[in-house]
């Protein structure tokens, strides 16, 4: 199970666009990229992203067995996003799933 566990929602338009474009920058840094329905599933070592499309953007999960795994994967994902969409001074909070630990530095404030 999974220690480290945030999510986050990010206001895109054409969220499959901007999903398929993120997982084939990060490509080279996952075991896999699996599409599942509306989810696309980045598998790393110890850790897994997931993006969902939604009609307003797209909701990030990230989820960690430890802390330096889940900031980089968190790092890498918001990294690659604002190199492919321009956000308009909308912050980028994180927030913690259930017990799981999380930083809570907020991108964009």
């Amino acid at each position: 199970m999974y220690e480290h566990i945030a999510e986050a929602f990010v206001r895109v338009l054409n969220a499959a666009s901007v999903a398929e474009r993120v997982c084939a920058s990060t490509g080279d840094y996952c075991q896999s990229i699996d599409a599942a329905g509306a989810d696309m599933l980045l598998s790393f070592t110890d850790a897994r992203a997931i993006l969902r499309l939604t009609n307003e953007g797209l909701h990030l999960r990230v989820e960690a067995r430890d802390f330096i795994t889940f900031h980089g994967i968190r790092t890498l994902l918001l990294g690659r996003l604002f190199a492919i969409v321009v956000f308009e001074s909308e912050a980028v909070e994180w927030r913690p799933v259930g017990n799981a630990s999380c930083a809570s530095d907020n991108i964009g404030e």
